[in-house]
């Protein structure tokens, strides 16, 4: 017989994702959807319920009809998602609109309305987290006083994975990773109707779920219409999961104080274990309860890979469509490019905070936007390309010489964590040796660990860890390089400490150009 076989789901917002894992941590098949992200406004980022739902199904029925997967092996689902963000579901669990996802900006005047009086440093005090636009306060808070009749029609307001978990097993529910980004009461581990109110919006606690479960604890069991839909065994065991950032961190080994992860993806998160909840540096990051007792205190740059597909989307199209017919890796391309240019990007500095979002860390600034300087007649794309690179891993020192903590290991995942040429990047950066665990899955291998724990596949966390999760590649930092990056750092942060009042200045001006009866 063969041994026992675990699903890890995990919704990100750029791929959808179902992955088959044996005992070990070994991925035995997978399968990716590009979910549709709608912008029907320049700040706004959406994603249809039900299609997302659809794109899932797709993935389960293609995983479960590998080869190499005996369905009757499988004993355990587990679900990850992206945080905060807007899923209303009506009385029968229909959406009652699409989501409005975690990047999305229309809230950042109410946000900036928050920060202006003091409301943002006193519900870090009670949550540890910072309220950027796309958090679930500050989105219910926008449709209140936009969309009215769609809070009236709600009657669940949950998270991303519990939209998922709820169409696999019927069953309504989150977790403490994803509830404590609503924002809730950290300390306690429950929602703060003190928060809701001075949000103006007390009434949204009746929208969430009563139901508040360890991320491990099994939520629900695979419904039979599901079942047969996807050829799953009917009655499969699905655990509560976890947003995606937890499950990340846990899918590439990190479960105790001194350990940092740091999750290079379409944003970029770099994560801190501890044992309780930390509220230094204060007024910036986000934190939630993880697996183990233990916290996860991130430093956010909301824009991490995202910055280099852009640039190369809108830069560089005509060099994809030459590497497409040839058969090559873009991406490739744009390491040879980068690496052509020295450290330093010959006096180029880029800022990645491309997301809507704003920039979480190492400070608090929902209006920042990305920007090149230092540019000259002697540039070219591949200076541009270099400095993409160079920002975004400045970001990473950035975020990371803010936390007050000693850190014994480094871990790096993501996307951004396939490319060599960028991790030694990293590693020069910041001065510190970068590990880089074995697999691309770990969102999905994290949660399907905590359903290999659920159902006795694995005795407890230590031994899933020990058995799932291994050490492909290493990094360390040349030190002419590190003297190099720090002294562009200081000129790095030099800028966008003197630019934090022109971004506002910038956000109001086209907002003013928006209300302008004379514009198009």
């Amino acid at each position: 017989m063969p041994g026992p076989l675990l699903i890890g789901i995990d919704v990100g917002t750029s791929v959808v994702k179902s992955v088959v894992f044996d005992r070990q941590g070994n991925q035995l098949a997978s399968a990716y959807r590009v979910p549709e992200v709608r912008r029907p406004q320049i700040e706004f980022s959406e994603a249809d319920m039900e299609k997302l739902w659809r794109d899932v199904l797709a993935t389960l029925r293609e995983v479960v009809s590998d080869d190499a997967v005996e369905r009757s092996a499988i004993v355990g689902m587990g679900v990850s998602g992206t945080c905060c963000s807007s899923w209303l579901m009506d009385d029968r669990g229909a959406p009652v609109r699409s989501a409005i996802l975690w990047n999305d900006g229309r809230a950042a005047d109410i946000v900036q309305d928050w920060q202006q009086s003091g409301l943002i440093d006193r519900q870090f005090a009670i949550s540890g987290n910072v309220i950027f636009p796309g958090y679930t306060v500050a989105i219910l808070r926008w449709l209140k006083d936009h969309e009215p009749e769609t809070l009236r029609r709600a009657r669940h307001s949950v998270f991303c994975k519990d939209w998922i978990r709820f169409r696999l097993t019927g069953e309504i529910a989150t977790d403490h990773s994803d509830s404590g980004s609503l924002p809730y009461d950290i300390r306690t581990g429950t929602y703060s109707e003190e928060i809701l109110e001075a949000c103006g919006i007390a009434e949204a606690i009746a929208l969430l779920p009563k139901r508040v479960l360890d991320p491990g604890d099994i939520a629900g069991h695979l419904l039979t219409d599901v079942a047969a839909e996807t050829g799953l065994p009917p009655g499969l065991p699905v655990v509560a999961g976890m947003m995606d950032v937890a499950a990340t961190a846990l899918g590439a080994g990190a479960i105790r104080p001194g350990q940092a992860c740091s999750i290079v993806g379409t944003s970029f998160l770099n994560c801190f274990l501890t044992d309780v909840p930390t509220f230094e540096p204060a007024g910036t990051g986000v934190q939630m309860k993880t697996v183990g007792g233990k916290w996860l205190r991130a430093m956010v740059n909301t824009a991490g890979t995202l910055n280099l597909d852009w640039f190369l989307k809108e830069m560089c199209a005509s060099e994809i469509q030459a590497a497409a017919a040839a058969g090559d890796d873009i991406y490739a391309w744009a390491e040879a490019q980068a690496a052509s240019v020295p450290v330093g990007s010959d006096g180029i500095v880029y800022h990645p905070y491309l997301n809507n979002a704003g920039v979480v860390s190492p400070f608090f600034h929902p209006a920042a936007r990305a920007q090149f300087f230092g540019l000259s007649v002697g540039h070219g794309k591949a200076h541009l390309l270099r400095a993409v690179y160079e920002g975004t891993a400045l970001s990473m020192k950035d975020c990371g010489i803010v936390m007050p903590m000693n850190v014994d290991q480094w871990l790096i995942a993501g996307g951004g964590s396939r490319s060599p040429f960028w991790c030694q990047m990293f590693a020069d950066c910041t001065g510190r040796r970068i590990s880089v665990p074995e697999g691309t899955e770990l969102g999905a291998r994290g949660v399907a660990m905590l359903a290999g724990i659920a159902t006795g596949v694995y005795e407890d966390l230590d031994e899933a860890v020990s058995d799932a999760v291994r050490i492909g590649r290493t990094y360390d930092p040349d030190p002419w390089a590190v003297e190099r990056y720090d002294r562009l750092y200081e000129l790095y942060r030099n800028l966008h400490e003197k630019l934090r009042p022109e971004w506002w200045q910038r956000h109001d001006l086209l907002r003013s150009f928006a209300k302008d009866p004379s514009s198009s």
